[in-house]
């Protein structure tokens, strides 16, 4: 097993939760932010080449017709809820998905050597499953306690993302 590895990820996955700055810059800029890629654009940009690149404009996607969109309605309190919710989500998922890229990686380089030994090779394989099953656990778990947290109305517009859902990440 690499020390060196599992101490850099463990190291990594420390700095971010520890460091709630470096959480909130991410997720101010979200995926349209200043590096946005694969044609992603900015939604205000009302020019001529605008414009004329999108020959009738963005049209209105056609979603439901239940309520609007569940977090267009949260209260404050309910807001604050939610993102305590997402803090708690994003602690475990760190030190989780930092040992699962562990696991993945002494599982590559046990199998890059001469002579694998295939029965350590199925442990190490049961160890990251394991450890994938518990990040959907408790993903799954996050999303039965939001849908707890809003009222009927909104869980309308929940539920049907979730169905919506191809899983959860």
């Amino acid at each position: 097993m690499n020390h060196k590895l599992l101490g850099s990820l463990l190291l990594s996955s420390i700095f971010a939760i520890a460091n709630p700055s470096f959480a909130e810059e991410n997720h101010k800029e979200g995926h349209h932010g200043e590096g946005a890629t694969k044609g992603h654009h900015d939604k205000s940009d009302k020019t001529d080449h605008h414009k004329s690149t999108h020959k009738e404009g963005h049209k209105k996607k056609k979603g439901h017709h239940f309520s609007p969109h569940w977090a267009k309605t949260l209260s404050d309190k309910q807001r604050v809820a939610v993102d305590k919710m997402h803090l708690k989500l994003g602690t475990q998922h760190a030190i989780l998905k930092a040992q699962a890229t562990l696991l993945q990686k002494e599982l590559n380089v046990m199998t890059a050597k001469d002579g694998a030994d295939q029965t350590t090779i199925h442990t190490r394989i049961d160890e990251l499953m394991a450890v994938k099953a518990e990040i959907m656990k408790r993903r799954y778990d996050h999303l039965t306690e939001m849908r707890d947290a809003l009222t009927e109305q909104q869980r309308i517009s929940y539920d049907m993302s979730i169905l919506k859902r191809e899983g959860a990440k």
